[in-house]
């Protein structure tokens, strides 16, 4: 199974999506006032309309963008991540989106203002990000989880004792939907704290450590970006994570193709797929924008 049919809710309208750029490229914007509230592209220069017109075909769905937005990180393409993410979002706010889908492209968004420098734009991302995931932690109670898998013995459980089957797996989700809520926090609080070595920021990083070890795995790349090597890590090693990030969504791919439900499938897609900008990204980041513009001012080529 392709990984753009997991999420069906994105697919079944993705031709949708396209005429929905198509009509933003004909009106010679990107993001109607709608979606502009959420992601204005502030300063960044925007490719040529006939560009924009060519790349309209090879837009995908929100899971293959994200993906490409991921591996563009690791290759130390953050410009073309950014724009990814921003097109990602893009995509989910064209289009009938589930309530994770929309949470996570905001969230991605807010990654994406920060790499193009545009920290208010990525604040009120973030916000706006954080007010999705917290009515996504609102529906898990109503979240369609059937008892597939169970044993005949958990089916009579479930008879006698209603809940007591879903619940806890309700609560999974619920624990999948925090920690994406977090990573959203955190990462307003690294735009908001502007120094990635700030008592503030040194504390919440433990504490997101400690929470996505127990939610996400001790060897998770979330646990990986928030970590604090021994010794200056290069750029490269450090957007290395978020090849591992690709990498461990196409491994759970299985997993989602066989999901308890598509609502199950689409929320586990979502909070794999939300980008956590760790304090060494950030740091990173500013020194590629740092040397970007020194060799700019003394007209060497980027």
């Amino acid at each position: 199974m392709q990984i753009s049919s997991i999420l069906n809710a994105v697919r079944r309208d993705i031709a949708g999506a396209n005429l929905y750029w198509l009509a933003l490229v004909e009106s010679g914007c990107i993001l109607v006032e709608r979606e502009a509230s959420f992601f204005p592209i502030g300063d960044w220069q925007l490719p040529h309309k006939s560009e924009l017109q060519a790349r309209v075909a090879e837009i995908g769905t929100w899971t293959d963008q994200s993906l490409h937005a991921f591996a563009a990180m690791a290759r130390v393409q953050i410009d073309d991540a950014a724009r990814l993410w921003i097109r990602a979002a893009a995509i989910a706010e064209g289009a009938p989106s589930p309530a994770p889908l929309l949470a996570a492209s905001r969230s991605n968004a807010g990654v994406a203002h920060i790499i193009l420098g545009n920290a208010h734009e990525a604040r009120h991302a973030f916000r706006t990000a954080e007010e999705g995931w917290r009515l996504v932690i609102a529906g898990i109670a109503t979240l369609d989880v059937p008892m597939t898998g169970a044993t005949s013995f958990h089916f009579r459980l479930a008879t006698k004792v209603p809940h007591a089957l879903i619940e806890p797996r309700r609560q999974r989700y619920r624990q999948l939907a925090e920690a994406a809520l977090a990573i959203t926090r955190f990462n307003l609080l690294i735009v908001d704290a502007g120094d990635p070595a700030s008592e503030s920021v040194t504390l919440q990083a433990r504490d997101l450590t400690a929470m996505l070890k127990d939610i996400l795995g001790p060897g998770s790349p979330e646990v990986r970006l928030l970590a604090t090597p021994a010794e200056p890590a290069t750029d490269a090693s450090v957007f290395s994570s978020y090849a591992a990030k690709a990498a461990d969504f196409a491994h759970r791919q299985n997993t989602l193709s066989t999901a308890l439900s598509e609502d199950c499938a689409t929320l586990e897609a979502a909070v794999a797929l939300t980008a956590l900008l760790g304090p060494q990204t950030f740091s990173a980041v500013r020194h590629l924008r740092k040397t970007e513009k020194a060799r700019s001012e003394i007209g060497m080529p980027h």
